[in-house]
């Protein structure tokens, strides 16, 4: 049997993460001061994201006539597959973006995604986030998930280390109404999370919970919620407070283009 090498690990941004969630935050105190509703101002900044996904979509496009000169035929079909096949999942991004926010902003009473601070303030990162809200956070996304896989046999001592960095991408302005947020992200996204956890979750049919435990974990209500919100910050508080940056790259695959 002939043995595949070891594929090179492509380069993750991790850069932009707390610099996006506070230009985001600065976006929507002043489009708040201007008047706009939460859920309007919700839906300004996701089209603004899918027009940044759009344009990149239009980059990729451009490549599908420069495969490497001189090669054969094979390698130039290949080639423009691989750029059909990136291009059409940045148009799914792009669509997707804008249909939740379409979705929560048809949701009445659903509490913003960036919670307010003062005015002119921007978002306060955290260094550390204490056992009572983890705690808290827990308690929460344990009765979420839970109520859509019905599975207990998870290991609440990873969940709790998990959350202590992940909820360092919650500043501290959202910190304290977090849950309710969260519990509004799955309201609002409840068939989502349950295609996930039927797909992949325990009982699953690519349950394979040595791949990527996470869906099989409840903190994972969590990790979905901040990668719909600031992703990469979450990416940037993962992979300096864990040593499992393959397991959010894979999670991060199944939830976004996994279903």
């Amino acid at each position: 049997m002939s043995q595949h090498p070891q594929r090179r690990k492509l380069p993750l941004i991790a850069v932009y993460g707390e610099t996006a969630a506070k230009a985001e935050q600065r976006v929507t105190e002043l489009l708040d001061a201007a008047g706009a509703s939460p859920a309007e101002v919700h839906t300004l900044i996701a089209a603004i994201q899918a027009g940044a996904v759009e344009g990149a979509q239009g980059e990729v496009i451009e490549l599908d006539t420069q495969a490497p000169s001189g090669s054969s035929d094979q390698v130039h079909e290949g080639w423009f597959r691989a750029v059909e096949a990136i291009a059409g999942r940045l148009a799914h991004i792009a669509d997707r973006t804008v249909r939740q926010a379409r979705t929560a902003a048809s949701v009445p009473d659903t509490p913003p995604v960036v919670s307010r601070s003062e005015p002119n303030s921007l978002p306060t990162p955290v260094d550390s986030v204490g056992e009572d809200q983890v705690h808290l956070v827990f308690e929460a996304a344990e009765r979420i998930f839970v109520s859509l896989t019905g599975y207990a046999g998870f290991d609440r001592d990873l969940s709790e280390e998990i959350l202590a960095v992940v909820l360092k991408s919650v500043s501290a302005e959202e910190q304290e109404g977090y849950v309710r947020q969260l519990e509004a992200f799955a309201e609002v996204n409840r068939e989502r999370l349950g295609q996930l956890y039927g797909k992949y979750g325990p009982g699953g049919k690519f349950g394979d919970e040595s791949r990527c435990y996470l869906t099989h974990q409840p903190e994972s209500v969590v990790v979905c919620e901040r990668l719909d919100t600031v992703p990469m910050w979450l990416t940037s508080v993962w992979n300096r407070g864990l040593d499992a940056e393959t397991v959010l790259e894979r999670f991060t695959h199944l939830w976004r283009f996994g279903l």
